[in-house]
């Protein structure tokens, strides 16, 4: 058993490092090469900062992309999942709720096929 424990306890604290320190760190310079310095993009209206421009947000205009729908309203304090399978009725008529509003406003989208 000793044979084997010290192998495994120092290839353990090899990948601590490498998964807990350089990769963090290495992620985190290139992310420094990015716009914004990987701080992400603000959002400024008169010079003022008034958020910052996430990926999960809930958009109801027509103009924006609508993203997938989420569990949490769109709360990353909340994030979580709906733990509704495909074969839940409650979960197919919000689902398709969401469609219909979806193509009303989206008329030029139409429903079936590989479109949609």
């Amino acid at each position: 058993m000793k044979k084997y424990l010290l192998p495994a306890l120092k290839l353990t604290a090899v990948f601590i490092v490498i998964c807990a320190v350089i990769y963090p760190l290495f992620i985190a310079a290139v992310a420094k090469l990015a716009p914004g310095g990987g701080k992400g993009e603000t959002v400024m209206v008169n010079g003022k900062v008034v958020g910052y421009a996430n990926i999960g947000q809930k958009f109801t205009d027509d103009k924006y992309f609508w993203s997938r729908p989420s569990a949490a309203a769109y709360n990353a304090a909340a994030s979580s999942g709906s733990n509704k399978g495909p074969g839940n009725t409650d979960y197919l008529k919000d689902i398709q709720s969401k469609i219909d509003t979806f193509l009303v406003h989206n008329p030029t989208v139409k429903k079936g096929g590989n479109s949609f």
